[in-house]
C-alpha cells in the first residue's frame, strides 16, 4: 500500500512537471509572436539617403522651373519675346528689373534704382532705355551731377521707352537711379518698368555660307556612289532643350537645328572638307595599310582615318537667363550651330 502511494505521488509529480514545461513553452512562443507582430507594425523605416537625394533633386528642379515661369510671365517676358521674334538690330539685349523702388517722393514720382552688370569683353554698350507699358511712365529724369532734364521717348501701341543712355555712361558706380513719374509699381511678376541695355559685338567675317556645306566631289572613280553616301558631311541634328535640361535657363526657342558632322574621310578629299596636312598623311597611311598583314608596319586598324569634325561653328539667337538671373536676348549666341565639317 505504501509502495502504491509513492508510485502515484511520483506519477503526479512527473505529470505536473510536464504540464509546467509545456505551459511555459507555450507562453514563451505566444509572447515572441506578439513581440514579432508588434515589431512589424511599428517598423516605420526611413527612406534611404539615395532615394531622398533623387527626390530632393527632382523637387528642386520642378520648383526652379516654376519660379522661372513665374518670373518671366509678365510684361518683361512678353516684350523680350517680341524682341526675339522681330530679330532686333542689337546683338545682345538685357532686361533689368529695378532692385529698389522708393516710396513716392512728394508729387514728383518714385526713384528707381538699377544694378548695372559689367560689360563683357568684346561687347560695347550702345543704348539704354527705360521701358514701361503704355500709360505707366510719363516722365523720366536722371539723378546725377552731369545730366538733367526730361529724357527723349519713343512709343508704340503697347510700350513707351525713354532714352537713358547718357545716364548710364555718366554713372560712377554699378548702379543708376532714375526719378520716374507715372503709375510706377514694383511687381515681382515683371509687370513693372524695366531697363533695356543694348550691346553690340564685333562682326566676324564669314568665309562661306552654311548652304555651301554640300558634297563637292567627295569620292573617287571607284565606288563613287557608296563613298558619297558615307562621306564626311554636315547632317541634321535637332536639339530639344528640355531633353538636356537647358529649358531651365533658355526661355526661347524650345529647340533648334544644331547639325552634326558624321561620315568617313576618303582620299582624295572634297575641297569643302579643308583637310590639314596631317589628316591627308594619316588617311593615305590608313589606305596604304588596308589589307596588309598585321605586325610589319602596323595595320589599317592601328592607323585610323582622319576624323570628321566641325571646322566652323555659327551662332544662333537665344532668349535666356544669364548667371545673374537677368533675362537676356542675344542675337548671336556663339558656337551653337555646325556651319562646316572637315577632316582633321
Amino acid at each position: 500500500m505504501r509502495i502504491a502511494s509513492q508510485y502515484w505521488l511520483l506519477s503526479f509529480l512527473v505529470i505536473f512537471g510536464c504540464y509546467y514545461v509545456w505551459k511555459k513553452g507555450s507562453l514563451s512562443w505566444e509572447t515572441s509572436g506578439v513581440v514579432a507582430k508588434a515589431s512589424i507594425e511599428v517598423d516605420l523605416s526611413l527612406p534611404s539617403a539615395a532615394s531622398l537625394s533623387v527626390s530632393h533633386k527632382l523637387f528642386n528642379r520642378t520648383t526652379r522651373k516654376t519660379k522661372i515661369r513665374k518670373r518671366n510671365h509678365g510684361a518683361v517676358s512678353r516684350y523680350m519675346l517680341q524682341l526675339y521674334n522681330k530679330r532686333a538690330d542689337a546683338d545682345i539685349v538685357k532686361a533689368l528689373q529695378p532692385r529698389h523702388v522708393s516710396s513716392p517722393v512728394g508729387n514728383k514720382g518714385r526713384i528707381l534704382e538699377f544694378s548695372i552688370p559689367p560689360v563683357n569683353s568684346g561687347e560695347i554698350l550702345e543704348a539704354a532705355e527705360l521701358l514701361g507699358t503704355a500709360g505707366m511712365i510719363m516722365r523720366v529724369r536722371p539723378i546725377n551731377e552731369k545730366t538733367s532734364g526730361v529724357q527723349r521717348s519713343r512709343r508704340d501701341d503697347s510700350w513707351r521707352a525713354f532714352d537713358v543712355t547718357s545716364s548710364l555712361l555718366a554713372r560712377k558706380s554699378d548702379t543708376v537711379r532714375l526719378l520716374v513719374s507715372g503709375k510706377v509699381k514694383s511687381q515681382p511678376n515683371g509687370e513693372g518698368p524695366l531697363l533695356l541695355l543694348s550691346y553690340s559685338k564685333p562682326r566676324k567675317r564669314r568665309k562661306r555660307s552654311m548652304d555651301e556645306e554640300q558634297d563637292e566631289n567627295p569620292w573617287d572613280e571607284d565606288g563613287g556612289h557608296r563613298r558619297r553616301r558615307h562621306a564626311c558631311r554636315r547632317r541634321p541634328l535637332y536639339v530639344d532643350f528640355a531633353t538636356i535640361a537647358y529649358d531651365e535657363w533658355v526661355v526661347a526657342p524650345p529647340g533648334y537645328e544644331a547639325f552634326q558632322c558624321s561620315g568617313k574621310c576618303f582620299y582624295p578629299f572634297g575641297d569643302h572638307l579643308s583637310p590639314t596636312k596631317h589628316a591627308i598623311v594619316q588617311t593615305l597611311v590608313h589606305t596604304a595599310l588596308q589589307g596588309s598583314m598585321p605586325g610589319a608596319h602596323g595595320s589599317a586598324k592601328a592607323v585610323g582615318r582622319a576624323c570628321c569634325v566641325p571646322t566652323r561653328l555659327a551662332p544662333t539667337s537665344l532668349l535666356y537667363l544669364d548667371s545673374a538671373g537677368t533675362l537676356t536676348y542675344q542675337y548671336g549666341y556663339d558656337d551653337m550651330v555646325v556651319a562646316e565639317c572637315g577632316c582633321r
